[in-house]
């Protein structure tokens, strides 16, 4: 039986089954096609028969097969090797990389942060000569970014030693540049080598920003679960603690008691925490001294 004959046969007794199913799968504007295909895909007992006709469902064309895709053709997953070819594959020196501060008319911006060179041409008022972020310019200055040292020993691209904090600054500026601006290579230093590949350092680094930010992700639940005081001083009252539906900037649908909250066991770091009665039997919870247990005001420095 030839393939034209088989496919006749195969709409015929399709367009049959969808009639008695769901005639209105046989109207409207959607493509003829994914019409049949989603009602065969439901209708398995249907399998045998295209089984015996040769068609398969769900089969992949061979390569000598049309490979046109329509609009109901699913997008190809994204995996590391199409990202891979997605990166750029220029790297500089970091000589080359220091020509590109846009001191001459028309010429290009390129500013670095953890190996990654960026085109920040368009930004020129802030980054060319005179902008407020000149020293970016032409360099990977990572450690700047975060700390504030804007000069020779701050402006480098080592982020060793730096707090959890710093380490999630960084991830956010990097994510910034990376949907800002254009990426368009990388540098040779502390993250890559000459021909581009991640050096022992770019692992390293990748493991202080991951638990910075895994640390950032828990502190964020804490203080989700904790919020913030709200504390007023006036030296004729002293100092007064309170709790609201908002308080700690943490809108919620209830209001919480105030309580002291420590950072760990047998710590001294401590601050104000609005708590819930569920979890006022939490270790790290101390009540406040001559404040009712219940209360959701607390006096805990008298007035002068």
């Amino acid at each position: 039986m030839n393939k034209l004959l088989k496919l006749s046969i195969v709409v015929l007794l399709g367009a049959a089954v969808i009639a008695w199913y769901d005639p209105s799968l046989l109207t409207g504007n959607t493509n003829p096609f994914v019409k049949y295909h989603h009602v065969f895909a439901k209708l398995t007992f249907l399998n045998p028969v295209l089984e015996f006709f040769g068609i398969h469902h769900g089969k992949r064309p061979s390569s000598s097969s049309s490979t046109q895709k329509t609009a109901d053709t699913p997008p190809e997953p994204v995996t590391e090797s199409s990202k891979a070819a997605n990166e750029p594959t220029r790297v500089f020196t970091k000589e080359e990389l220091a020509k590109y501060k846009g001191e001459e008319e028309g010429g290009k911006i390129y500013i670095a942060i953890l190996g990654k060179v960026f085109d920040v041409t368009r930004g020129k008022d802030y980054y060319g000569p005179g902008g407020g972020y000149a020293f970016f310019s032409g360099i990977d200055g990572s450690r700047a970014f975060v700390t504030g040292t804007f000069t020779a020993e701050g402006l480098i691209d080592d982020i060793e030693g730096l707090e959890k904090s710093d380490y999630v600054g960084l991830r956010d500026w990097a994510d910034f540049y990376m949907k800002d601006y254009t990426y368009i290579g990388k540098v040779e230093g502390k993250f890559y080598d000459i021909n581009g590949n991640p050096t022992k350092y770019y692992y390293q680094a990748q493991k202080w920003i991951k638990a910075a930010s895994k640390y950032k992700e828990e502190e964020d639940i804490f203080k989700e679960k904790f919020p913030m005081c709200n504390v007023d001083y006036k030296p004729e009252e002293g100092t007064r603690v309170w709790c609201s539906n908002a308080s700690g900037g943490v809108k919620r649908d209830w209001v919480g008691f105030p309580r002291s909250l420590y950072s760990a066991e047998g710590s001294k770091n401590v601050r104000c925490a609005c708590a819930q009665e569920s979890d006022l039997d939490d270790p790290l919870l101390k009540p406040y001294p001559n404040c009712p247990l219940d209360a959701v005001t607390c006096q805990i420095v008298p007035p002068k």
